[in-house]
């Protein structure tokens, strides 16, 4: 299904809308997960646009992102704190999510290991870096005593659920 051009059609916008429930059903089951005190989780349902963006195309990964950001203020898995905290803790991180299907996976043997998804996750921690710095006001060591666990977090949990899915979905989704 990995598409080189950027093509709206009814398969295409069918799957694009079972990736954004997919992770909206997910993010509400991150509630259970631990939480930080002003936001952040073990947010493993960041893999459902990680699939999206392998399995379809980059393109497809940033708009499905870009569509679940939407979605998480409208139904209230979002929280506002200013116009930084929207761009640094939402927009941009989603989007460097929905970009990992530019960086190729790597081929070992029998797996397919996602290397962008390491990548991807330090761009995305840089972000909440940056918004902790700039909307918040927070010093550089209690930013990262803030942010790092459960973006390491994330990143296990999501490689690992990647490595499992991705090999099962691949052939499926066409």
């Amino acid at each position: 299904m990995k598409n080189k051009k950027f093509e709206i059609n009814t398969k295409t916008m069918t799957y694009m809308a079972i990736f954004a429930a997919l992770q909206i059903v997910l993010e509400y089951l991150t509630q259970f997960t631990p939480t930080m005190p002003q936001g952040g989780n073990v947010a493993f349902s960041l893999v459902v646009l990680m699939l999206c963006s392998y399995l379809m195309g980059a393109c497809y990964g940033i708009v499905v992102s870009l569509v679940c950001v939407g979605l998480h203020f409208v139904l209230g898995l979002a929280t506002f704190y200013g116009a930084l905290s929207v761009i640094f803790d939402y927009l941009l991180p989603m989007a460097i999510v929905g970009m990992v299907g530019f960086i190729p996976l790597i081929k070992i043997k029998n797996f397919d290991l996602p290397i962008g998804i390491i990548i991807v996750m330090i761009l995305k921690t840089i972000c909440h870096l940056i918004s902790g710095w700039y909307a918040f006001a927070t010093p550089l060591q209690a930013n990262l005593a803030y942010n790092v666990p459960y973006n390491l977090a994330t990143l296990v949990a999501c490689f690992v659920l990647f490595v499992i899915l991705y090999p099962r979905l691949k052939n499926t989704i066409k």
